[in-house]
């Protein structure tokens, strides 16, 4: 008699496990966006709306987004819906215009050069949605920024294009200039490596560049240095930290001396907390906008497993990752739900 109700015993564990195994992770934190009414109605021939913004004094905004992106919803709502402090800034000194990066409206960016909404995110190389490109009265882009920002660190990018001090300096320039560098103090971390020569570092590296600005370390620590996948995956890096405003003597992992200060203007890392990525001494990736702990971790992954090899941009990867955990039953909160 025991021996048969083990054997049921049994029988009902692997239907269960078999039953678990075919069930599919689900996708949750994402979010389906539209873009504000105000935003231009275009058709795309970005040559006649920067004429038209032109005869306004206005500058153009293109901003790039994805369905189910929580980055690009909390861009909308931070800064450009009704209500956020810098709605009637934007609607009184830029055309917005709205881009699908995987849309199939055909989009004119001057007279020898169309394609569609997608060929351009490719052509732009997006990696992170949204990315919003603003251009100047000749078409030309001035700044690009990638990914989501803070209504005040936004409100500083804005200026810097409304007033055309792109024509007087770089905005990693601009920043330096009016950035309040007292708010925030740099904290550390028993992950974080006292090295200075970066040069002698084999294993796959992360450089962190913060400073008394980051409108966003915070976050970092008390959200997404806590995920233990985060962890995980964070330690299979050497980590280094660097405060981005240091004239300490430092030497890149290519074995050039610079500064933290003179590095993070070289290679025009604006966003705090900037993060650089290495393999091999070579940068493969760089975190210069705000991502919720499962995009972090994957970026980590991505590189740390040589997953670059096989497809050239982050997203090209993070499509099949996300379908091989959900394949596998794993649940997946692309939002850190904030």
């Amino acid at each position: 008699m025991l021996k048969k109700l083990l054997a049921l015993i049994f029988i009902a564990s692997m239907f269960l496990t078999n039953l678990n195994a075919n069930e599919k992770g689900k996708v949750t934190g994402g979010s389906y966006h539209e873009w504000p009414s105000w935003f231009k109605e275009s058709f795309l021939n970005i040559g006649e709306d920067i004429e038209e913004a032109k005869e306004e004094d206005k500058h153009v905004i293109l901003f790039l987004s994805l369905d189910f992106c929580p980055y690009c919803t909390k861009m909308l709502d931070d800064n450009f819906k009704e209500g956020a402090k810098n709605q009637e800034y934007i609607q009184n000194n830029f055309d917005v215009i709205g881009i699908n990066i995987k849309g199939s409206r055909e989009l004119a960016l001057n007279e020898e050069q169309s394609m569609t909404e997608k060929e351009y995110a490719d052509y732009l190389k997006v990696m992170y949605t949204p990315t919003i490109i603003f251009l100047n009265q000749d078409n030309e882009q001035v700044v690009r920024v990638n990914g989501y920002r803070s209504e005040p660190n936004f409100k500083l990018i804005l200026d810097y294009v409304k007033n055309k001090e792109y024509k007087n300096m770089e905005l990693t320039t601009y920043l330096e200039k009016v950035k309040n560098k007292t708010f925030y103090t740099l904290k550390d971390t028993s992950m974080y490596k006292n090295i200075s020569d970066l040069s002698k570092i084999d294993s796959p590296l992360a450089v962190i560049f913060e400073d008394g600005s980051c409108t966003q370390c915070d976050y970092m620590y008390n959200t997404t240095f806590k995920n233990k996948d985060v962890q995980e995956e964070m330690g299979k890096f050497t980590v280094v930290r660097f405060d981005a405003t240091s004239k300490e003597k430092i030497i890149t992992p290519d074995g050039t001396t610079t500064t933290p200060y003179d590095w993070a203007k070289q290679i025009s890392l604006d966003y705090r907390p900037g993060i650089l990525l290495f393999d091999d001494k070579k940068e493969i990736a760089r975190i210069d906008a705000l991502l919720f702990s499962f995009h972090f971790k994957e970026l980590f992954r991505y590189v740390s497993g040589e997953y670059y090899k096989e497809y050239p941009t982050f997203l090209d990867y993070l499509g099949p990752r996300q379908q091989e955990l959900i394949n596998a039953g794993i649940n997946i909160d692309l939002s850190d739900k904030i």
